[in-house]
């Protein structure tokens, strides 16, 4: 009988753990992936009209919580995903201050709003992800 109490313990204590770890990177990968497609909806969501060399920004309302959403991913240490977000997030700034204040071609606007969300889409969470300590 003391057997089958060494042989419980031995299966239990690692399963216990390997289940904690396991559930602990799916919440990580979950609220790094939530980040990521609140990033992509935000540059999705800018609405714009343009005629030729002039280009009228409509709705840019959550351009600004682009700075946000890198802010989160830097604290939960994705250094990498943060930043390109944070410059994603400068150059949506600056094409929205180039369509108010000059001529701002609405092809050369359409093809940033491309290349943003594929630079988007293609973050990955860091190398450190895989620790078992760290923030959620």
């Amino acid at each position: 009988m003391p057997a089958f109490g060494y042989d419980l313990a031995m299966a239990l204590v690692p399963g216990t753990v390997a289940g904690y770890y396991s559930g602990l990177l799916m919440a990580k990968l979950s609220k790094f992936n939530a980040l990521k497609y609140e990033a992509l909806r935000v540059v999705r969501s800018i609405n714009y009209v343009g005629d030729g060399p002039r280009t009228q920004i409509l709705r840019s309302d959550k351009a600004e919580d682009l700075h946000l959403i890198a802010s989160e991913l830097l604290s939960l240490r994705h250094k990498a995903a943060g930043m390109m977000v944070m410059d994603v997030g400068n150059g949506l700034l600056d094409a929205i201050a180039a369509c108010e204040n000059s001529n701002y071609s609405v092809e050369k606007l359409q093809a940033q709003i491309s290349d943003w969300q594929k630079q988007i889409r293609e973050i990955k969470p860091s190398k450190r992800f895989f620790l078992p300590w760290g923030q959620i």
